[in-house]
Formats: structure tokens, C-alpha cells, sequence
């Protein structure tokens, strides 16, 4: 069951990000115009920040509520695959943005008690886990696209998180109780850091495409640019290691150390660009393994209001970008300013 745990989120980011390449294709499929496709990435994220905080008052076993989240992740997955229209599939998202809310605050107050003695290291090998599935989704999706449809593709990605769910729903003993969680005011800038990593990831990456095509950059250039992400898995898994050394405080600071001068690269042109958003990456999912297992240390509510934090960032990210589109250097400079005030908060002890 431990190792069921750490590959929950690596089942739910590939169900959950493999639509991310195949908006348009869906929207060709659906006969809708484009952009008719995005509340279907937006409204399952929306559910994340709503429900995350509730979900550990709900009355069942740890094991039967996180297979129950992947169960219905891999259960919209499938009928957003076999749906007729576009309001079907949309409303087959909200299913799985419902399911989704499930795992990741279960999850990460279930590390530290699964792995005691390891921890640190074992909440970076979980965030890692979730980087390689958001990047195998969007991956996979489009070559599973190519070769047996949309409709193939989704249905593919959607089983891994349907099995694994149906194998921790048939064993809820599996995994220790929670307790009765608690909501703790004193975690608000764990809460606030956990906003700011999202944001910074999200923000920049959705304003670079515009960057890069005004450098000169062609549509296939910039997208092995995000193979950047990649970067996020030593990132995450190293952040135990380097915190057991160090200090995870002062891990936690040099991480948006690297934040601030990768920041300040991307200021200059091509390659050091595209080097300081790789070195932003890896150094921000550095930060957010410590953060996620700072949260989760702290019992399920905290871990859960963690969560909606985070998704709450990402939720403004999507928002606020399209007001930078022609102020590139002043969007870096937002960025900066919320990195030095994560790097002086450092809630991670």
C-alpha cells in the first residue's frame, strides 16, 4: 500500500494533464470553436481549491477515500473519452476535478506516516512522482493521439489511475488512520508559499511562448523549451537528501536562491533564457517537496488547506497572466518579488 500511495500521483497528473495537448483536437472532434475546451482545465482545478480543505472531514478509512479520488479520476477519464458532445465531456471533468481533490491532500499527510524515519526523502520521491505524470500525460497524449485517436489516447491514460484506485478501495485497512483533522491559522505562510510556488510556475510558463516567439523562436522550438519540467523530478527527489544535510530551511532558501537568478536569466536572451527556466523548475519543485511534506507533517487539514493554497495560485496564475502579455520584464519582477518573500518566510521546519 506504501508504494500504491507514492504512485497515486503519477496516475492522477497523467489522467489529469493528458487533455492539455489535445484541446484543440477535442474541440475539432467535438465541432466547437476554439478555447470552447478550457473550462474543462479550468473548472476541475477550481474543485481542487473548494473541496481539498473538506476532504479530510469526510468519515471513511484514508485508503478507501484516496482510491475513491482515483477510482472517479479514471472513471471521468473514461466516460470524457466515449462522450458524444463537448458539455458531456466538460461535465466528465468536473467528475474527475471532484476526484482529484481526493488524493493529494490524503497522500501527502500519508507520507510522513507510511515512511516515519525517511520522510523528507520520501515526500520529494512522491512530488517527483507527480512531475513524471503530469509530464507523461501531456507526453503520451499526443503520441497515443497519433497512432488510435483522441478518444484512444484519454481512455489509455485514464486506466492506470482507474486500477490503482479499485486496488486501494478493496484494501481501506491498508493505510493508517489520519485523525481528526486540524485547521491550523499559525500554517498561513505555509499556505501563502504554497500559492506563490504554483503561481511563479504557472504565470511564467504561460507568458514565455510569447517571449519566445517574439525572440523568433518556431512552434516546435518552443515546446521542447518546456521540456524544462523534466528538470522538476531530481528536483524533488534530491530535496530530501539535501535537507537532511543542510537543513530544510536552508534548503528551502537556496531553492528560491536559484529561483531569484533564474528569474534574473530570463531577462537576458537565448540560451541563458532558456537555461534560468530550467534552473527555475528544478529549483521550484525543490521548494514545493519541502513544502508539501512541511504540510503534511502537519496533519490531514493542514495538508489539505496546503493544497487548495496551491491550486489557488495556479487558479490566479490563469487569471492574471494575459495582463503581461506586453510586459514581459514586469511580470519577472512580480515574480521576483513574491520568490524574496517565500525565500524570508521559509515554513518548512
Amino acid at each position: 500500500m506504501r508504494l500504491a500511495v507514492l504512485l497515486s500521483g503519477v496516475a492522477l497528473y497523467s489522467a489529469l494533464y493528458a487533455v492539455v495537448p489535445l484541446l484543440p483536437l477535442l474541440e475539432r472532434l467535438f465541432l466547437a470553436p476554439p478555447g470552447a475546451a478550457g473550462p474543462g482545465m479550468g473548472l476541475p482545478l477550481l474543485l481542487l481549491v473548494l473541496l481539498s480543505p473538506l476532504v479530510p472531514r469526510l468519515p471513511w478509512p484514508a485508503g478507501r477515500l484516496l482510491g475513491g479520488g482515483l477510482v472517479l479520476v479514471g472513471l471521468g477519464g473514461v466516460l470524457g473519452a466515449l462522450s458524444p458532445s463537448l458539455a458531456l465531456w466538460t461535465f466528465a471533468r468536473l467528475l474527475q476535478g471532484v476526484g482529484a481533490a481526493l488524493v493529494p491532500a490524503l497522500a501527502i499527510a500519508l507520507v510522513p506516516l507510511l515512511f516515519p524515519q525517511r520522510a523528507l526523502e520520501m515526500a520529494g520521491v512522491y512530488m517527483a512522482g507527480n512531475v513524471l505524470g503530469g509530464g507523461l500525460g501531456r507526453v503520451l497524449a499526443g503520441l497515443l493521439a497519433e497512432g488510435v485517436g483522441v478518444r484512444g489516447a484519454l481512455l489509455g491514460l485514464s486506466l492506470p489511475a482507474l486500477l490503482l484506485g479499485l486496488l486501494l478501495v478493496r484494501a481501506p485497512g491498508g493505510l493508517p488512520p489520519l485523525g481528526r483533522p486540524r485547521y491550523d491559522l499559525s500554517a498561513l505562510p505555509l499556505y501563502g508559499v504554497g500559492s506563490i510556488l504554483l503561481f511563479l510556475n504557472l504565470f511564467l510558463a504561460n507568458l514565455l511562448p510569447y517571449r519566445l516567439l517574439e525572440l523568433g523562436f518556431r512552434p516546435g522550438e518552443v515546446g521542447l523549451v518546456y521540456l524544462a519540467y523534466l528538470f522538476g523530478i531530481p528536483g524533488s527527489a534530491l530535496s530530501g537528501m539535501l535537507a537532511r544535510r543542510l537543513g530544510a530551511v536552508a534548503t528551502f532558501r537556496l531553492a528560491f536562491l536559484l529561483v531569484l537568478l533564474g528569474l534574473g536569466l530570463l531577462l537576458f536572451p537565448p540560451p541563458w533564457l532558456v537555461l534560468g527556466f530550467v534552473l527555475m523548475m528544478a529549483a521550484l519543485f525543490t521548494a514545493q517537496s519541502l513544502a508539501s511534506g512541511a504540510a503534511g507533517r502537519r496533519g490531514a487539514g493542514v495538508s489539505g488547506t496546503y493544497v487548495a493554497g496551491f491550486y489557488l495560485g495556479g487558479t490566479l496564475a490563469g487569471l492574471l497572466y494575459p495582463l503581461f502579455l506586453h510586459s514581459f520584464p514586469l511580470a519577472v519582477g512580480v515574480g521576483a518579488l513574491l520568490a524574496l518573500l517565500a525565500l524570508l518566510l521559509a515554513p518548512v521546519r
